[in-house]
């Protein structure tokens, strides 16, 4: 553990400082932005985002009154450089008023709830709906855990090292996750994002993507169709594709397709094609609109941030923005664990909520060493 940043994340927890800590795949070490300038940073609308800097959550879905959250880099600290002096310079910030939290418990949905829900879906596919939605709960552990929350993020960076990992607050709102998915990333001028569905277990047979299901294949294809769709929507022709492939992400694994092009290609509209890009028919469902409007009326919860976006924009000249997956929103009551799958009409109700409880594994197994008689 780094106790110069668990002592950085306590100060700015207790003073309620607007702050996040994230690390970038396949990286050491974590960044930290602090916001000591008055307010908090919220948008209405992709538009008003061109030209900042710093690190922004965006919703699931705008109409549901959610905002695009920002953090500004007032302060910058690099893991690796963080000393005592750092430490006192964060504890002498002076504080803000504490958050109004939410006190409202969140919404469970249990096994047979839920198998009910995915017979609903598939029983709109069978009438031509859609082809796809995709279904999500929370898994909630009660209690306030406020204090392991700095110890709980340096562990998830631990175990995931191929995620991105984040700790984000800005008053009440506060979340930690792991994501495996990115929705764009802008690097020395080249655009990526990717296809990513379809879930299983971690093993060495499923890592040949010859012995996944046909349901699991189509799943993703609906999604690598759909981002094909988008780029011939901004002109972008001269684009590279992969071959779907079979991707880890912690105790999982994942069919993914890459794609890539020159950020040029865009013609200065990243922020309207980050706008149709998402949500994907990876968390939301194919066609997306038809989906998003049945999953509303179908899921008792709000999914809040749970399959938005985040990430920073232009730092040290880039931007990278993942998908808000493997997710804890935590308040001073509950720990909330958001999870979900896509549903096709070869969907088995039974298989789709074990695949939630294997995704809620990834970050349960890590809050059960800090928490006890976590089930």
């Amino acid at each position: 553990m780094n106790k110069g940043l668990l002592a950085i994340h306590n100060a700015s927890i207790a003073k309620n400082l607007p702050f996040v800590t994230f690390r970038l795949p396949q990286q050491e070490h974590s960044a930290t932005y602090i916001q000591t300038t008055p307010g908090n940073v919220e948008w209405k609308t992709t538009r008003d985002i061109s030209g900042e800097t710093g690190f922004m959550m965006a919703p699931f879905d705008t109409r549901n009154g959610h905002r695009y959250l920002l953090i500004r880099p007032d302060l910058v600290i690099e893991e690796e450089q963080i000393t005592g002096e750092t430490v006192s310079m964060v504890e002498g910030i002076e504080s803000r008023p504490q958050p109004r939290w939410n006190g409202g418990a969140p919404v469970v949905t249990g096994r047979e709830t839920y198998m009910e829900q995915v017979d609903a879906i598939k029983s709109s596919i069978s009438t031509g709906a859609f082809q796809k939605a995709v279904l999500s709960r929370i898994r909630v552990v009660e209690g306030n855990h406020m204090d392991i929350i700095p110890r709980l993020y340096q562990s998830v960076c631990k175990k995931h090292p191929n995620a991105f990992t984040y700790l984000f607050k800005s008053d009440e709102h506060f979340w930690l996750g792991a994501s495996p998915e990115p929705l764009l990333r802008l690097r020395n001028g080249m655009v990526s994002t990717v296809s990513l569905a379809g879930t299983r277990p971690y093993a060495e047979r499923h890592l040949n993507i010859n012995r996944w299901t046909a349901k699991e294949v189509l799943e993703q294809e609906y999604v690598t169709r759909y981002i094909h769709d988008v780029l011939r929507e901004f002109g972008v022709k001269d684009y590279r594709v992969s071959s779907p492939y079979v991707k880890k992400a912690g105790n999982l694994v994942h069919l993914r397709t890459d794609f890539t092009f020159d950020f040029k290609r865009l013609n200065g509209k990243m922020w309207e094609f980050v706008d149709a890009m998402h949500p994907t028919p990876a968390v939301a469902g194919q066609p997306k609109e038809d989906a998003i409007n049945f999953i509303k009326e179908l899921e008792p919860h709000d999914r809040d941030y749970y399959s938005g976006f985040m990430g920073p924009l232009m730092h040290q000249g880039e931007t990278d923005l993942f998908v808000n997956l493997r997710c804890i929103k935590i308040t001073p009551k509950h720990l909330s664990l958001y999870v979900g799958g896509g549903i096709t009409l070869e969907s088995d109700p039974a298989e789709e909520w074990t695949e939630t409880l294997l995704k809620a594994q990834s970050l349960l197994k890590i809050m059960a060493a800090y928490i006890k008689n976590l089930e």
